[in-house]
Parts: C-alpha cells; structure tokens; sequence
C-alpha cells in the first residue's frame, strides 16, 4: 500500500514538474491558434488549439483530459460543457470536436449570432491550463 502511494505521489511530482520552467513559472502546454475569430453568420467557424509542448504531453496516448467549454453570458444560465476529449457532451448536428496530437478544435457549423461568445478549451494538467477564444458573428441584413 505505502509503494502504490509513493509510486502514484512520484508520478504526480514528475508531471507536474515537466510543466514548470527554470523559474519556476509554468509553462503553456496549449494555446489558443487565434485569439479571436471573426465569421459570417451561415459560415464555418473553427476555434482550436494548439499544443506547445515538444515532449507531446497532450499526445492521443495521453491520461489528460480535454473539455470545450462556453462560457455563459446574457441570457445564459452558466457555462456549458461542450465536449470532452473528442466526445460531444451537447446534440447539436453543426458542432464537431477533433483532437490530434497537435491540436484540439471545435468547428461551429451555420454560425449564427447566438453562437457569438467566449469558449474556452482546458487541459486538466495541475493546475489546470486554459485558452481562450472569443468568437464574433457578423450579421449583414
């Protein structure tokens, strides 16, 4: 019992210690490839990103877990998950979730206004990282 433990602590201790720089700071593992992203209403939009790290912690052979969320605002009730890894936790025929070794994205068919916010895609590395996009619909009547 006490070797599974210092074996579990040991593990935990070299994750998390591959995420810290030479000062002390942690590292980005995963960053937004566009910040804001900007699309047509009836268009396609994809919100991704990217994986920073040579080492490929966030590789498909990976434990750590990746979720989409969007973040509430207006008439919304609080943030909504919207995938996990590459599974939709939402129905809603216009979204797709791809996870590479790469990347993480989620493309938004037929965007309409309603789509237009902030997500947010967060790896549950300790602490946990997130990115942000914000996406902005342009309605032209």
């Amino acid at each position: 019992m006490f070797w599974t433990f210092f074996v579990c602590l040991l593990l935990l201790i070299i994750e998390t210690s591959s995420f810290i720089d030479n000062n002390g700071e942690i590292k980005p593992i995963m960053e937004a490839l566009q910040t804001n992203v900007t699309v047509i209403s009836g268009q396609k939009a994809k919100l991704a990103c990217i994986f920073s790290s040579i080492n490929h912690e966030l590789s498909l052979s990976s434990s750590h877990q990746l979720i989409w969320i969007r973040q509430s605002y207006g008439s919304h009730n609080g943030d909504s998950i919207l995938a996990h890894n590459q599974d939709l936790l939402i129905t809603d025929y216009r979204l797709n979730i791809q996870r590479t070794d790469h990347d993480y994205s989620l493309t938004i068919t037929n965007v309409n206004i309603d789509d237009e916010g902030i997500y947010t895609c967060e790896v549950n590395t300790q602490p946990p990282q997130k990115a942000f996009v914000h996406l902005y619909v342009q309605v032209f009547l």
